[in-house]
């Protein structure tokens, strides 16, 4: 009995450093979406609503980027990420929002994210490099994954999000995160 454990036991470890090794080999890497795909940020933007800043205004962008002490990981999706992560899949985080001071913001984030871009079309991103996979939220980052030739993931939005708009889970016939809301 000990020694057929010990056998799958070396067989699991060489099975995950082909697997790695090949996924490093390939360049590979899987994209998220930031807001309301990784983490819950309504508390970030509720921070640069009340700021009294200009809506989208690069004081107001400010102000939401610098408030990701307030947004909270969304735990499925995070769990995911690490888990690609831990595969050797180089994870890459790509938000719609303006980078106006969000340098704290990228290098909070460089634990997890070999790349953190804030850029409003995605797919120009998810073209440029051998992306399996890209989780998101929105129609709109799926379809930007379908247009780059990407698979899509669905991101299911918090009960909580103020953001509503560009939410129709399905509607591409795309995979949808099990309990990733």
């Amino acid at each position: 009995m000990k020694k057929k454990l010990k056998i799958t036991f070396v067989a699991v470890i060489c099975i995950y450093g082909v697997t790695v090794a090949g996924v490093n080999i390939t360049d590979l890497k899987v994209g998220f979406d930031y807001d309301d795909t990784l983490i819950f940020s309504t508390p970030a933007f509720r921070a640069g609503a009340v700021s009294g800043q200009e809506p989208y205004s690069e004081e107001y962008w400010r102000v939401v980027n610098q408030s990701f002490n307030l947004e909270k990981v969304k735990l499925v999706p995070m769990t995911t990420a690490l888990i690609y992560k831990a595969l050797g899949f180089d994870v890459v985080v790509i938000t719609a929002r303006q980078g106006y001071g969000g340098e704290e913001l990228q290098e909070h984030w460089k634990w997890l994210a070999k790349e953190f871009h804030f850029e409003r079309n995605k797919s120009e991103i998810l073209k440029r490099a051998r992306f399996v996979a890209f989780f998101g939220d929105s129609d709109s980052d799926i379809e930007e994954a379908i247009e780059a030739g990407v698979r899509p993931i669905r991101v299911k939005r918090s009960k909580k999000s103020d953001y509503q708009g560009k939410y129709h889970p399905g509607q591409y016939k795309e995979c949808i995160l099990p309990f990733s809301d």
